[in-house]
This record gives structure tokens, sequence and C-alpha cells, in this order.
């Protein structure tokens, strides 16, 4: 049996979890981006990586103490992630005769410029950790943020189907460890983001089922193909991540036409948000625009484990 010091779960950790799991309820935000802001991301693809692979290898008992030291460390970081996502959900969504605070059209922008100056400032955490970017690199960086540009620009069709729950755990689960992807945006623009945080609240188990089976099976294909690609194709992963996170600006532009909940919305253009927002509204805006680029560099000197 290895003999690696089993790390117990501590607060420090849960606290990373609330975070993250706060970053998991708002639209064109990433857990995984918040996971590389305070410097856990790798760790956190390497414990999920003992974690699924102890099971899958039939509980070899050489592995156990690897195995509780990830487990040790995701169970805070899960429990962090659920509390802060039942509570935030609650005030960011609302239920429909209640709407939270990003389906409002008097707080979304604000909410969203928050977040919006905080995952901007954060594109050199990735970024920065390429040594002498090359050709290569930008062109990684372009590809991960046409991706995002591409993917809100498709046309989905809604339904509350179980089997759509499935898909919808698989692609939102998976997009929550990518910094850049969004799960909550995923479920956004797959009609099933209110209906999902409603069943949370409600506690309403049949379609969580589906939608964590389908987290399950995504969980299981995306992170051993992660922990290989940061391994062996680090900046090369780390320019795609990055360009995922450029192009979530996009999602994250706090002035939109609608905030209902029910899907993608297009974005306002300057003449319109003229036209419709006030001075005042547009200076707190801004303000909070400046303090979500500075919590960046908080978490950072605070919270991070770098």
């Amino acid at each position: 049996m290895d003999k690696k010091i089993i790390q117990k779960p501590n607060f420090r950790t849960f606290s990373h979890g609330l975070l993250m799991g706060i970053a998991d309820s708002v639209p064109g935000v990433s857990g995984g981006t918040i996971a590389l802001i305070i410097g856990i991301y790798y760790k956190l693809i390497e414990s999920l990586t003992v974690f699924l692979n102890f099971f899958k290898d039939g509980f070899p008992s050489k592995s156990l103490n690897n195995f509780l030291s990830s487990f040790f460390f995701l169970l805070p970081l899960g429990l962090g992630i659920i509390c802060s996502y039942y509570l935030v959900t609650k005030i960011l969504v609302g239920p429909d005769d209640d709407p939270g605070l990003i389906r409002q059209a008097s707080t979304a922008p604000y909410v969203y410029a928050f977040f919006f100056g905080l995952v901007l400032v954060s594109i050199k955490e990735p970024w920065g950790k390429i040594v002498s970017p090359s050709f290569e690199n930008y062109m990684l960086l372009f590809l991960g943020s046409f991706l995002i540009y591409f993917y809100t620009t498709l046309s989905i069709s809604y339904s509350d189907s179980n089997i759509l729950l499935v898909m919808c755990g698989a692609l939102a689960l998976t997009a929550m460890l990518l910094p850049g992807i969004s799960g909550a945006l995923v479920l956004l623009a797959l009609g099933q983001y209110t209906r999902i945080a409603n069943s949370v609240h409600e506690f309403n188990l049949e379609p969580l089922l589906f939608f964590l089976f389908g987290g399950i099976l995504g969980l299981v294909t995306f992170v051993p193909l992660m922990n290989f690609f940061l391994k062996r194709h680090s900046e090369y992963t780390l320019s795609v991540l990055a360009g995922l996170m450029l192009g979530s600006l996009i999602t994250l532009w706090p002035w939109k036409e609608s905030y209902d909940g029910e899907g993608l919305s297009p974005n306002l253009g300057f003449g319109q948000i003229f036209d419709i927002y006030g001075p005042l509204e547009l200076i707190i805006t801004i303000l909070l625009f400046s303090l979500g680029m500075s919590s960046s560099f908080v978490l950072k000197r605070y919270l991070s484990e770098d």
C-alpha cells in the first residue's frame, strides 16, 4: 500500500467549494474558472481521476491512501459547491412568481457586470502559465473563443424529456469543470436552467436523478481525458482554456434583450444601452465591473493555494 499522507477535510477546501458553487450558479461563469484563479484546478482534475480510477480498477488496496486523500479533498469541496449553489440560485434564479436577481432587468446587469470583470481579469491565469506563447498557442486561444461564440449562436429546441435531462447533466457537469464553459449557460441554452434550479429548491428528485445520471456519464468520460491533456500537452490545453474564458465574455455582457432565464438572449448594442439605461444605472454597472476585477486579485491573495 502506498505511504501517501492522507489529507483530512478542512474548512479552506469547503470555502473553495462555496466560491465554485457561486460561479456555477451564474450563466457564463464556471466553477473551473474559480478553481484556476485560486490554484486548485490541477488538483481537482487529478483528484477526480484518482477517485474514478479507484472504482474502475476494482478497489485496489495499493491505491487506497491516494483514494482517501482524493475523497477527503473532494468531499468538502463538493459540499461547499452544493450548499452555495442551493443558496445562491435561491437569490439569483428564484421561483417563476418571484424571479431572482439575474431574471430581472433592474438587477441582472449589475450581477453580470461583476462576473464580467472577474472573468476578464482572470484570463491571465491560464495564459500566464504559458512560458513563451507560440503561433499554435494563439490559434488555440482563438479556437477556444470561437467555440463559445459558435455555441451561443446555435438555435436549440427545448423539451422536458428525461433524455434531455441526461444530456444536460452530461454537458453541464462537464462544463462546470472547464474554465470558460459554464454549466449554467449550458442549461440556459437548453431551456433547463430554471427547471433544474427549481428542482433543487423543491427537492423534486425525478428530474435531478436523470440529471445526475447524465453528469456521472459525462465525468467518467471527460475527467481522464482532461487529466491526460493537462499532463501531456499542458500549454496547448491552457491556451484552449484561456480561449474558452475569453469567449465566455460574450455571454456575460451585462446588457441583454431579455433576462427571463428561458434561453440565451441577444446582447444589446451601445446605442440601445444608452437609450434604455440612465446615467446612474450605467455608473453602478461600471462600479460593479471594477469590483469584479478587483475580486480576482483578492481571491488570488487570500484563497489561492498556488
